[in-house]
This record gives structure tokens, C-alpha cells and sequence, in this order.
């Protein structure tokens, strides 16, 4: 007899592999869930963006009407790679259990997760995209040392608002999560300002994500709209029992390319104490 793919657990191949790690990326990965998600096939992907629109104006009748262009821009997106590299021994591959292969998946998923969302929170990164600390032009709040509001929210919306940005996230640090979850309601309370600060909870009408990739004591708003998160031809594994010969193991690769576009700076907020 001879095994045949119709008749191996779909776990075993390479293309399912990347769609298990796809999976937990987008589960994992802030910078996933706070910006719109674009995958592609291409080098680089481009988004044009409008400044600001034609303008119009009030004209008597039968009068010429003044010709307007708007202002118009773009944006240029290069995803970067981020890669796993894994090792097991042929006898495991051999004695595997199905299940084996999601635990392979998961835990590279967890690392791709945890590298992307560090360079998207982050400065510039070697060999990586740059991410929210390397826009110039970013808005902020001053929270000063403590936590204890919510005023702070509203603040970032009305500033966002006024550069043309209708805020839909809030990422916070998790001292700043711990911190707003123990604020009471007045001096001398125990009262809870909050039932709980955790992900998917909203706060001032933006829905919250906590991520441990956010510098303690900040917090980061901003409109999802006009935060790109580009991927190009999803994540894919690759086994190979080649490089490993020697040891009678096989290797199982995982690459995903991933570039950050910020569409309007000005309508990022970064909250922190700025003293």
C-alpha cells in the first residue's frame, strides 16, 4: 500500500500549515486587529490617498465656475520578512499525532504574532517595517504620571477629529490597562471606574486591545481606516528533510511578509505622560 494525500489528516501539508498559522496571526496580532488587513501578491502595494477635497463655492447664475483640483497623495507599502525555523526528529514526524501539527503552527503563529506587533508599535526595526514611533506628525495627549480617567479618550477623539480621523481602537499597555481597572469612581470610593479593562471592551466608544508590544505607560488611538496592515501571500511552512540529514530531522520553516501604512498621521493619537 501507499499513503496518498487523500488519505493524510489535512494538518499534514505545507498549505494548510500556513493557513493554521494565518489564523492565529490574525487572532494574536494587534496590528492585525486594530487596521485593515490587506493581503496581496505584489512587491509593494501603493495607497493613494486624498488630501483634501476640491473645493467648492457659492456663484451667481449663469456666472463661471472656478476649476479645482484636489490634493491628492500616496503612500507605499514593502512587506518585510518575519521567519520561524523549527527542528524534529524524523521519529516524532514519523509517530506524530495530528494534533502535533496545530502545536507547530500555534507556536510559530505566537512568535510571527509577538514580532509583528512589536515593529508596528515600535521605531524603526532592522531589516523590518517601521512602525507608529517612526511617524512623524502623530498627535498627543498628555495623561500626566497617573490613570484615572477617561477624559483622556475624549481628548484623543476631539484632537483626531479635527484632522479628519474618526477614531476606532485604543491599544493600552498593560499598566495602563491595570492601572484604569483599579480607578474608582471618586476619592475615598471602592467603587470601580470600570467593571474591567480587558480586549474588546470599549472605552469611550473605542473598542480596547491590550498588547504588551505598547512601551508601559502608553496607549495608542487611532482609526483603523487609515492604519494598513499589508501581508503579502499569507504565511506559508515549508518542510524539508535536506538540511537536516545529518540528523535524521526534518525542518519546518515558517515565512510571513508583513509592512505597516499610515494613511494620516495626524489622526494618530499617542496617550502618555509627556512631562
Amino acid at each position: 500500500m501507499a499513503v496518498l494525500n487523500s488519505g493524510l489528516e489535512n494538518a499534514f501539508t505545507p498549505e494548510d500549515y500556513g493557513k493554521l498559522v494565518d489564523a492565529e496571526v490574525d487572532a494574536k496580532s494587534v496590528a492585525f486587529q486594530a487596521a485593515t488587513v490587506v493581503d496581496t501578491d505584489k512587491h509593494q502595494v501603493r495607497f493613494p490617498i486624498l488630501v483634501s477635497d476640491p473645493a467648492t463655492g457659492w456663484y451667481a447664475e449663469n456666472t463661471p465656475i472656478t476649476l479645482v483640483d484636489p490634493d491628492t497623495n500616496e503612500i507605499v507599502v514593502i512587506p518585510s520578512k518575519v521567519a520561524g525555523l523549527t527542528q524534529v526528529s524524523n521519529e516524532a514526524v514519523d509517530d506524530t499525532d495530528p494534533a502535533v501539527a496545530a502545536i507547530i503552527g500555534q507556536a510559530l503563529a505566537r512568535d510571527i504574532a509577538k514580532k509583528t506587533d512589536v515593529a508596528f508599535f515600535g521605531n524603526t526595526v532592522a531589516n523590518g517595517p517601521s512602525g507608529l514611533l517612526s511617524v512623524a506628525g502623530v498627535q498627543v495627549v498628555d495623561t500626566g504620571a497617573a490613570w484615572t480617567t477617561l477624559d483622556h479618550f475624549h481628548q484623543a477623539k476631539h484632537q483626531a477629529m479635527a484632522e479628519g480621523a474618526e477614531l476606532t481602537h485604543i491599544v493600552l499597555a498593560p499598566d495602563v490597562a491595570l492601572a484604569l481597572a483599579k480607578a474608582k469612581t471618586g476619592t475615598g470610593s471602592n467603587q470601580g471606574l470600570l467593571e474591567t479593562v480587558d480586549d474588546g471592551i470599549k472605552l469611550a466608544g473605542l473598542i480596547a486591545l491590550v498588547s504588551p508590544a505598547v512601551t508601559a505607560g502608553n496607549a495608542w488611538a487611532l482609526d483603523s481606516s487609515q492604519v494598513m496592515t499589508v501581508r503579502r501571500k499569507g504565511t506559508t511552512v515549508t518542510t524539508s528533510t535536506d538540511a537536516a540529514f545529518g540528523s535524521d530531522a526534518t525542518q519546518i520553516r515558517a515565512v510571513s511578509r508583513v509592512g505597516f501604512g499610515f494613511a494620516n498621521p495626524a489622526g494618530i493619537v499617542r496617550l502618555h505622560d509627556a512631562a
